[in-house]
């Protein structure tokens, strides 16, 4: 059964996190899911690059990127592998599996969901560079900011993201200069029923595919989480950006909760005739004494 791996792709050596979600044929090799990323992410595709994962590499200092496969380098939910672009500038890029689901109807693939924040200028010297790129562009004067101006560079927009665009590149290859088929397609070209290329990516859409199947299990990143750690700085906490979103997912996924939870308490009233206070010791921890007694009044 033809798979789609959901995979986030984040920069963590920038502040904050450059990240996109994207949406890859499972069986598309390695050589693909670079080709994917670089358009995903933003970059020109101008220099070297390695994969990492399950103690081996892939690439230009590993195996040929294009005998393997995303499901078999990143076989399950949670496993992760690092990728790294450019070796003098040695942009870092962490890759986990968030979700293994079947093709969506009617949707083009490979595509990208969502992301946040513009990819960094190429060749600019790695993440101390993108730094004092910034900087320089804050400022508007010195002699950084004259190089930028000379680049066409000063007008840079690090806040800026559009997954519309990266989707037209993603479904229309030739656009932004890649041969027909492009490298994601080769390998998938005739495995999918999907038109390629040309045919509009599907972008705007919230991602809740189903599942693939019951072989398809959570599981924590293992050997190649240590890859990771070879390819990239020591492990530190998450970027602020990410931390918020974690706190928004949470927080929604309580109010859905609490929300189950005040149905729970007005069949039980309804049921048995118990008072408010009653209920509400009885959820106490689980929802306070005010939100018991809101639930209560709200009317289904």
């Amino acid at each position: 059964m033809e798979t789609v791996h959901q995979l986030r792709v984040s920069m963590p050596d920038i502040e904050p996190v450059v990240w996109r979600r994207i949406h890859v044929h499972s069986r598309t090799p390695l050589s693909g899911l670079h080709a994917v990323i670089q358009v995903a992410m933003g970059w020109d595709d101008a220099h070297l690059y390695e994969f990492g994962a399950q103690w081996e590499t892939y690439g230009h200092n590993g195996h040929e990127p294009s005998a393997h496969t995303v499901a078999e380098v990143l076989p399950e939910v949670g496993s992760g592998a690092g990728y790294v672009y450019d070796f003098g500038d040695h942009w870092t890029h962490h890759i986990i599996v968030e979700k293994i689901h079947r093709p969506a109807p009617s949707t083009c693939y490979p595509r990208c969901s969502a992301g946040r924040r513009a990819c960094p200028p190429e060749d600019c010297g790695g993440p101390l560079g993108y730094e004092r790129t910034l900087r320089a562009i804050r400022a508007r004067k010195g002699p950084r900011y004259r190089e930028l101006r000379e680049w066409g560079l000063h007008r840079y927009d690090p806040a800026r993201f559009d997954r519309d665009e990266v989707n037209r590149g993603l479904s229309d290859p030739g656009s932004i200069g890649y041969p027909e088929p492009a490298p994601w397609q080769r390998a998938v070209v005739d495995l999918s029923g999907y038109r390629y290329p040309g045919e509009s990516a599907t972008a705007g859409q919230d991602v809740d595919h189903p599942q693939a199947g019951a072989a398809v299990k959570p599981d924590l990143p293992g050997p190649a989480a240590e890859v990771v750690k070879t390819l990239t700085t020591p492990e530190s906490p998450p970027g602020v950006t990410d931390a918020v979103d974690s706190v928004l997912d949470a927080l929604d996924q309580v109010e859905k909760a609490r929300a189950l939870l005040g149905a729970s308490l007005r069949a039980e009233q309804a049921r048995t005739g118990a008072s408010a206070n009653e209920l509400a010791e009885r959820v106490r921890g689980a929802m306070s004494r005010p939100l018991v007694l809101k639930a209560l009044r709200r009317s289904d």
